[in-house]
């Protein structure tokens, strides 16, 4: 006979008069596994931490059926690993120098162990491929790398409720597929498991999907009954209009210095140490030429990304050109970035802090006071996009009448004007992530660099995001360096292919 485990009844969380979720109810039994899924801002993550005990209901209620010592842990979207030093700073996993105030995954991974067994750790370490990485410092993790971390941090601490907050986005697809089958492991050993995920990301063992639509349950179904409905709404979906390219007409783009070849690097390395990141790089990205850069978590893109940005000090002791002009020949890093337009997820952590409105009023139990701290804090989506003219983060000082066009018309190109005046950490991960891709376009930059732009987007914010950076590109000819590990959220415009493998170039299609 099934135990049940926590009950919710009419469950409600308010912020300042708005409901995040509304009239919530539904059980989850001992054992069962369940899949929470909904588009972006639909209230998923807060409905997470409710059934973690981390968020208190604004009303109704949520009565759990458990020891006083049952454990749950929630392993939120984003790792905070690069704040385990007082002197962290943005991009500071390029710079050398300050490795040594971070701790070692190692150490990490036995403060989370508590009483487990050194063997067990092992085990784990090396199902989640990060046993190569014991004696790595936290900040030269990448951001994949820090993920599976994170995910085998909560595995040592056995607990009988798990509750994965998107824990597939920035993994490979070997890592994805490994992830599957621990989660599909921990329901036959009868785990209460909850993911928050996409329709797509769902692992074959899950019980029940929860899907959430503006704050309440559109439906509840076993896993069978979801596949057959999915089917149906995939095919409305593609035929949903997601943008009017006639805007593109009144972007108003100014002159700009020609260039013939955007990239260009030869023999390029980069080490730490005795550690080789990159090995012997030779590539060029020619002038309106759409590149995919791909490979595993930790195989190098990030770094080799931080050579173009002006983001890693090492660039200056290689041979790179970027826009025809050897770098380190007078340029200032300000005259580079003002050329490139870029997203990354490390861009976004650092411009946020990665901290949704939401969650920021739920950090202690002085919610009161924190929303009105909230309400109050961060720029708008307008001053955000315009702080793309200066490359400041978040931050824009005047502008003048065609820069104030500009940022309305990619407020509307990207569906953002019911937000235009809205603060950004009041914003859900997905639209924040829309407005970061304004940022990154509002100044016609020369070179675009999207690495994995579509994290936390739901399914109709990626194909709005591909199309309009397709239509850019296209229509534009606009050069493009994009980074997925979904080989479905890559535009058609990209053409030409690099892969690297363990620091080096494994294939490169052009």
């Amino acid at each position: 006979m099934s135990q049940q485990f926590l009950k919710l009844d009419q469950l409600c969380v308010e912020v300042n008069g708005r409901f995040i979720l509304e009239d919530i109810t539904f059980k989850l039994e001992k054992g069962a596994s369940l899949a929470i899924i909904g588009p972006s801002g639909s209230g998923k993550t807060i409905l997470g931490k409710v059934l973690a005990n981390r968020i208190a209901p604004s009303s109704g209620t949520i009565n759990f059926s458990f020891p006083s010592d049952f454990k749950s842990v929630f392993i939120s979207q984003q790792h905070d690993f690069r704040d385990a030093s007082e002197r962290s700073y943005y991009q500071q996993r390029f710079d050398s120098n300050y490795g040594k105030d971070f701790p070692l995954v190692e150490e990490e991974l036995l403060k989370a162990a508590g009483g487990t067994s050194r063997t067990e750790i092992e085990r784990i370490a090396k199902q989640l491929r990060i046993d190569q990485l014991l004696k790595r410092t936290l900040i030269e993790l990448s951001n994949g790398e820090g993920k599976r971390l994170q995910i085998a941090r909560a595995l040592l601490q056995k607990p009988e409720l798990i509750i994965f907050d998107s824990p597939f986005v920035g993994l490979d697809t070997d890592s994805r597929k490994v992830l599957h089958s621990i989660i599909n492991e921990m329901t036959i050993f009868g785990n209460t498991v909850v993911v928050i995920t996409t329709h797509g990301e769902i692992p074959d063992r899950i019980n029940h999907v929860l899907k959430l639509k503006e704050g309440k349950i559109e439906q509840l179904l076993s896993l069978k009954e979801f596949k057959e409905s999915y089917k149906e709404e995939q095919e409305r979906i593609e035929t949903f209009i997601l943008h009017d390219s006639e805007l593109y007409n009144n972007l108003y783009w100014e002159e700009q210095e020609e260039f013939k070849v955007a990239v260009q690097m030869h023999n390029v390395s980069v080490s730490y140490g005795d550690k080789s990141i990159l090995e012997n790089i030779n590539w060029k990205v020619n002038k309106g030429e759409c590149w995919a850069l791909l490979g595993h978590n930790g195989s190098g893109k990030s770094t080799l990304l931080s050579l173009i940005n002006g983001d890693n000090p090492q660039a200056y002791g290689n041979d790179i050109w970027l826009f025809d002009k050897k770098k380190g020949s007078g340029e200032s890093i300000w005259e580079l970035k003002a050329k490139i337009g870029y997203i990354s997820p490390e861009l976004h952590i650092f411009f946020q802090r990665n901290k949704s409105f939401t969650e920021t009023l739920f950090v202690n139990s002085v919610a009161q006071s924190l929303a009105a701290e909230a309400s109050s804090g961060g720029v708008t989506v307008f001053d955000s996009i315009a702080s793309g003219f200066n490359d400041q983060v978040g931050s824009t000082g005047k502008i003048s009448s065609w820069q104030t066009k500009q940022v309305n018309l990619w407020i509307e190109i990207l569906k953002l004007s019911s937000y235009r005046n809205m603060r950004l950490p009041q914003l859900p991960l997905g639209v924040q992530r829309l407005v970061l891709l304004g940022r990154a376009l509002v100044k016609n930059p020369q070179l675009l660099i999207l690495d994995e732009p579509c994290q936390g987007l739901d399914r109709t914010q990626v194909k709005q995001f591909v199309s309009v950076v397709n239509e850019i590109c296209t229509t534009f000819s606009k050069t493009l360096i994009y980074v997925s590990h979904y080989k479905e959220d890559i535009p058609a415009c990209v053409k030409n292919y690099l892969e690297l493998e363990n620091g080096k170039i494994k294939q490169m299609i052009n």
